[in-house]
C-alpha cells in the first residue's frame, strides 16, 4: 500500500497510475496479496482423549454401525451461539460432531 507524499491518503490504482484524491499522480502498480489459512478439520483427536467421561449415548456411529457412543459439548464459537457436540465411537473409536 502507498501513501501520498502531500495529503498522507492512500494511492488509488487507476489506467496505470497511482493517483490521490488531492491530484497527485505517479507511476506505478500495486499487487495485492492474500493469504488464506485453510481451516483445520476437527477430525482426529489424540489418544489423551480416550475416555471423554462416563456418559454413553445410544447413538448409532456412522462408520461402524456400533450403538453406543461417548458425548461431550465445547463452546466453539460465542456464548449467545450454541455449543459443538463430539461423539466418539466405543468400539472405533471414530470421532465427529454436531454443531446443531
Amino acid at each position: 500500500m502507498k501513501f501520498c507524499p502531500n495529503c498522507k491518503s492512500v494511492l488509488i490504482a487507476k489506467e496505470g497510475m497511482l493517483k490521490c484524491s488531492c491530484g497527485h499522480a505517479e507511476r506505478g502498480s500495486i499487487e495485492i496479496k492474500e493469504k488464506i489459512k485453510k481451516p483445520r478439520d476437527i477430525e482426529i483427536i489424540d489418544e489423551a482423549t480416550e475416555h471423554i467421561g462416563d456418559e454413553v449415548l445410544p447413538i448409532v456411529c456412522w462408520n461402524c454401525k456400533n450403538t453406543g457412543v461417548y458425548f461431550w459439548m465445547v463452546q466453539m464459537r460465542r456464548s449467545d451461539e450454541p455449543p459443538t457436540r463430539f461423539y466418539k465411537c466405543k468400539k472405533c473409536k471414530k470421532v465427529w460432531r454436531s454443531g446443531k
